[in-house]
Order: C-alpha cells, then sequence, then structure tokens
C-alpha cells in the first residue's frame, strides 16, 4: 500500500480521491467470486486455511511437523476481507479445508450451523482464560484457540514526552485532553487513527460499559443504553474534533508509515502490529510504546478477540487434522510464532517465556481483565451494521438518539429468527 502523504489536515485522505467498496459489498463481492471453489481432496494431505499475516507466515511453522509426522500441509493464505465469505460459501458446497483458522467472532454461527468438529478434550487443557472465554459458545469449547489478542494502543514518546506526558492516560477525559495537547502542537496532523471501517475501536469502548449490548437473552439490540450512548459519544466527539481523521483504512495506505511519520502519535491495534513495526528500520523501539486502552474512570476491560484453529466437518482425515492443531497450538510453536509475527500465544504454559519481553505486559494487563462479545450466530453481521451506522453518524447523517434508535432496529431485525427460537424453547 502507499504511503500515507504528508498533507495538511484539510488535504489528508481525501476521500473523493480514494473511491471505497462498503464492508458489505465486498462480502456480496466475494461470494459471487468464490462460489463453486471445490476441489478434489486428497487424504493424505492435510489442507488449511489460514488469514492475514498469519497465514502468510503460517509455512514457516510447517517444515518440522512434516518431518516429525510425515503429514503433509497444504496451507492457503486468505485475506480478511473475503474470508468469512469464502468460508460461508465453502459451507454451502461441501469444500471447507480440513483445518480452518477461524475469528472467534465467527464461532457461534459456525457451531449453529454445524460446520466444526467437537474439540477432543485433550486439547482444551492448559488454555488462559480469555483464551477459554473467547473461542466459547454457550460454555463450550468450539475451536482451540491458536492465539489470543485485545485492542491495546501504540504510541509515540516523543511525540508524547512533547506535550508532557511519558505515555497515554488511563481514562477518557484525560486522554481526550492528551490528544487535544498533541492537536494544537501538530495542527496539520491527528491524534489518533480510528478508521470507520473498523469496529474495533468502538467496540472495544462500548464493552467497558456496565449494560449489556444485547438484551432480552440476547435477543434484542440495547445501543440505546446509557452505557453505550457514553461510548458512541465519546467516540463521535474524537472525529467531531478533528482529533481522528473521517476516513477508511483503505484511504489511510500504509498507517504504519503514517505512524513513522508522526501523522498521528496514538494507533490502536493488536499484537500483530508489535511484529510489523519490529520489522520497520524507520521507526526504532525506542520511539514507540504499547498501552492499555483507556476506561472511561480509569483502566477498563479490554474486548478480547484472536483466532482459533478447528477441525471442520469436511475434514477427509480428522485425526490427521487434528494432529496438526495440536502441533500448532502447543506452547513451543505458539512462542516460535509469536517471534516471527508478535501473535500472543493461548496457552498459559508459554507465557512465562514472555516475562522479560516489555511489549507483552500491556497485552497480559488487558487480557487479564478482558470481556467477550456476546456468543451469537448474528454478531459478526451486528458489527458490521452498527459500524456501518456510526460512519454515517461521524459523517453527519444521523445525530446520536436517531443513530441508536436504527441501531436497536437492525439489529432486532438480524436477531428475529433468534426471538422466534427462544420463544419455543429451541435457543440457548
Amino acid at each position: 500500500m502507499a504511503g500515507l502523504a504528508k498533507e495538511p489536515a484539510t488535504k489528508l485522505l481525501s476521500s473523493a480521491a480514494t473511491p471505497h467498496l462498503t464492508r458489505r459489498a465486498t462480502l456480496g463481492l466475494g461470494v459471487a467470486a468464490l462460489a463453486g471453489c471445490g476441489r478434489a481432496r486428497d487424504p493424505a494431505r492435510v489442507s488449511w486455511w489460514a488469514m492475514s499475516t498469519a497465514g502468510e507466515n503460517a509455512p514457516l511453522l510447517l517444515p518440522a511437523f512434516t518431518a516429525a509426522r510425515g503429514i503433509a500441509v497444504d496451507v492457503q493464505a486468505l485475506p480478511w476481507t473475503a474470508a468469512h465469505a469464502k468460508v460461508l460459501t465453502a459451507f454451502a458446497g461441501r469444500a471447507l479445508p480440513d483445518v480452518l483458522m477461524v475469528a472467534n467472532a465467527w464461532l457461534a454461527e459456525l457451531t449453529m450451523l454445524g460446520a466444526l468438529q467437537p474439540v477432543p478434550p485433550r486439547l482444551a487443557a492448559g488454555l488462559l482464560p480469555a483464551a477459554n472465554a473467547a473461542a466459547s459458545v454457550d460454555g463450550a469449547l468450539r475451536a482451540v484457540p491458536w492465539f489470543v489478542d485485545t485492542q491495546v494502543q501504540f504510541f509515540r514518546r516523543d511525540l508524547l514526552a512533547a506535550v508532557g506526558q511519558p505515555a497515554p492516560p488511563t481514562d477518557w477525559a484525560g486522554w481526550q485532553a492528551t490528544a487535544r495537547d498533541l492537536k494544537r502542537r501538530r495542527p496539520d496532523d491527528f491524534a489518533v487513527l480510528l478508521p470507520l471501517d473498523w469496529p474495533e475501536m468502538l467496540m472495544t469502548f462500548a464493552h467497558q460499559q456496565p449494560e449489556p449490548l444485547l438484551r432480552d437473552r440476547a435477543s434484542r439490540g440495547n445501543f440505546s443504553s446509557a452505557g453505550f450512548r457514553a461510548a458512541f459519544a465519546f467516540y463521535l466527539g474524537l472525529f467531531a474534533e478533528r482529533l481522528a481523521p473521517a476516513v477508511n483504512y483503505a484511504q489511510v495506505g500504509d498507517a504504519l508509515t503514517a505512524f513513522a511519520r508522526g501523522t498521528f502519535a496514538l494507533l490502536p491495534s493488536s499484537a500483530e502490529t508489535v511484529g510489523d513495526l519490529a520489522r520497520r528500520p524507520e521507526l526504532p523501539r525506542d520511539r514507540w510504546g504499547i498501552a492499555a486502552m483507556p476506561g472511561r474512570d480509569g483502566p477498563a476491560p479490554g474486548l478480547l478477540y484472536g483466532c482459533s484453529l478447528a477441525v471442520t466437518r469436511d475434514a477427509a482425515d480428522p485425526d490427521r487434522a487434528w494432529a496438526l492443531v495440536d502441533y500448532l497450538t502447543t506452547p513451543a510453536t505458539q512462542l516460535r510464532f509469536h517471534g516471527i509475527t508478535g501473535n500472543l500465544p493461548s496457552r498459559a504454559a508459554a507465557w512465562p517465556e514472555l516475562a522479560a519481553d516489555p511489549a507483552a505486559a500491556p497485552f497480559a494487563t488487558q487480557l487479564s481483565r478482558g470481556v467477550a462479545a456476546p456468543a451469537v450466530p448474528e454478531w459478526a453481521r451486528i458489527i458490521v451494521e452498527v459500524q456501518q451506522i456510526a460512519e454515517r453518524t461521524v459523517r453527519g447523517e444521523f445525530g446520536v438518539d436517531a443513530a441508536t434508535r436504527l441501531m436497536d432496529t437492525r439489529v432486532d431485525a438480524l436477531l428475529a429468527k433468534r426471538r422466534w427460537l427462544l420463544d419455543r424453547g429451541m435457543a440457548a
């Protein structure tokens, strides 16, 4: 991706210069393009789909497994933008791979569809509580957590020091005041990057609130609640004061290059960014740090993310497939993968090895007080719907009242089948 140009705030990332598809449109194109993607299955080889950086680096882990077990693995790296659509298309066509890397937010949906095989009890032992919670649906582990994650903020030490802060404050008011100081000092730049098509930040603020995002046994939206409205108003204020640019990720270009240039001083992101920054010589390690996300009144729960490994219903040889999952989720393999990508181990036995790593400490703190998203099959669609309305609100189409009512209306429609099943005692 091209680097983000160093331009005044009035010119930065003009939406007219970079047309973009909505996420819904992208998924629709993905379904159309990927339909009929079935292929002949070789039972002597294990097929594995993995996404993004994990998929790109997965082949580095496989020679040792093949040498030890004599099992060849065909790994296919998928972009996140098309992965969900491809998985659903493959399910419909009985063309799922043997092993599937799955975002934990998809697990309830795939469980409802019957797309995944049960996790062997031996692979459920020794997990971090956060990993177990993020990969469970209705109290049962649905896939083996491969790595855990949560939203933290990467920050430029030098830029914060220039406004008298060694690190970002831990409460909303202090954090926003620091963002204003950064903006005043560098008016042509921004304090923070919050791409409008990334729901992670709004969902992180929302899950810090006492009220749940879904009510009535997770069958209706609760986005008009006082807690969500407070989180939403705080989020919107960052754009209203131009502390964050009102752009989608496609318009950002290379976010890490922009971070290195000082286009923004705060970069909320995930553990993979540790590995990405380590490979960037333009931003030495002593110029950036990592801190937990701010809470309304101080340190607050973080939303649990991460990905898991599942053996699908279409696996040609489940025993071989589970052997690969077992190998990939051992503490030793997880630590090696952490060294390559920055992804955090799901096995508790791996974490003592990270005690001396300063980059791991903020994640450990945030994970220790993490909360899981609602485990309903519709959740992946819900967060897309909510974020699309949030983007329209940032752009001035709605006020908070109208936006939150519309979120509840749209979410209630998505959950209509769940209410029907609950009324008949057919859902948990």
